[in-house]
C-alpha cells in the first residue's frame, strides 16, 4: 500500500472513516474494503460460500473504524440473551472483524468475539470435548486475548490453555472473550488472513452448534487442511498494540 495511505489512515477523523465505508468515490473507500476482503471475508468464505449472505454486515466508528461480521437474523429467534436486530446490543453471539485504530502503534488488528451466554456455553464445551485441536489452533494462531471484565486469573495465566480453563471455570458477567492479532502494514495481512483462518472455525463451529446443537468440527478441520494442503501455518507472535501521540501540526 502507497505509504501515503497510512498518513492519511494515522489522521482520519470519524467522517473520513465514514466516507471511506460507504462513498465509493472516497480515496480510502477501496483500501478499507479490499484490506476487509483479504482478512476477514476470504477466510470466513473458505469454510462457508455463502457467508456474505448468511450473516450479517456492521460497522462502528469512534477514535477508528471497525467492520465486522455476526450472525443473520433468525440466528437469535430462539437465542436466549440480548439480540442486536431488536435491542441495538453492540454482542452479537460471535463477530469475525477488522479494527483500524489510527492512535494504536499496530494501526490494525483482525479479530474473533464471542460476545454472549449461550456462545461462551459452546466455546466451553468446545474446548472440553476437542481441547488438543483447539490448543493446537491457538498455539499456531498465537493471539493476544481480551476479556470485558478484570479476571486476574485469566489475565495472568502462563500459557492459552491455563487461560481458557481459568476462563471458563470463573464467572463472566460480560460473557466476553477476544481473539486478536495486531499489524501494521497493509503488507503483513497475509498474517492476519492466516490467523482469521484459524478464528473462522471457531466462528463456524459456535455458531453451528448454537444454531443445531452439533459442532462439525472435524468438517471444518478438513475444509482447512485441504485449503492449506495439509501445512498448516505457524504464525509470528503479532506486534504489542500500544497508544500513541498523532501530531497535527506538521
Amino acid at each position: 500500500m502507497d505509504n501515503r495511505y497510512y498518513e492519511i489512515l494515522r489522521n482520519s477523523s470519524r467522517e473520513d472513516f465514514y466516507q471511506a465505508i460507504n462513498n465509493p468515490e472516497a480515496e480510502l473507500y477501496e483500501v478499507l474494503w479490499d484490506l476487509f476482503e483479504t482478512t476477514v471475508i476470504e477466510p470466513a468464505e473458505i469454510f462457508d460460500s455463502d457467508f456474505r449472505s448468511q450473516n450479517q454486515f456492521r460497522y462502528g466508528l469512534g477514535e477508528g473504524a471497525i467492520l465486522e461480521f455476526f450472525p443473520e437474523a433468525p440466528y437469535f429467534d430462539n437465542r436466549k440473551g440480548p439480540d442486536p436486530y431488536s435491542n441495538d446490543t453492540e454482542a452479537a453471539g460471535v463477530h469475525l472483524k477488522l479494527s483500524i485504530q489510527p492512535y494504536m502503534s499496530c494501526l490494525f488488528s483482525v479479530g474473533f468475539q464471542v460476545w454472549g451466554r449461550p456462545e461462551r456455553m459452546a466455546f466451553k464445551q468446545l474446548w472440553q470435548r476437542n481441547r488438543k485441536v483447539i490448543a493446537n489452533i491457538f498455539h499456531r494462531a498465537k493471539p493476544m486475548v481480551f476479556t470485558a471484565t478484570h479476571l486476574p486469573a485469566v489475565e495472568h495465566a502462563p500459557t492459552i490453555d491455563e487461560l481458557l480453563d481459568n476462563y471458563f471455570s470463573i464467572s463472566d458477567p460480560e460473557n466476553f472473550l477476544e481473539f486478536q492479532y495486531s499489524f501494521a502494514q497493509f503488507d503483513e495481512n497475509v498474517h492476519a488472513e492466516n490467523f482469521m483462518v484459524y478464528m473462522s472455525i471457531l466462528y463456524h463451529s459456535i455458531r453451528g452448534y448454537c444454531l443445531e446443537k452439533e459442532f462439525c468440527l472435524e468438517y471444518w478441520l478438513d475444509q482447512m487442511k485441504h485449503f492449506y494442503s495439509g501445512r498448516l501455518p505457524d504464525l509470528p507472535t503479532p506486534m504489542p498494540c500500544t497508544e500513541i501521540t498523532i501530531r497535527t501540526d506538521i
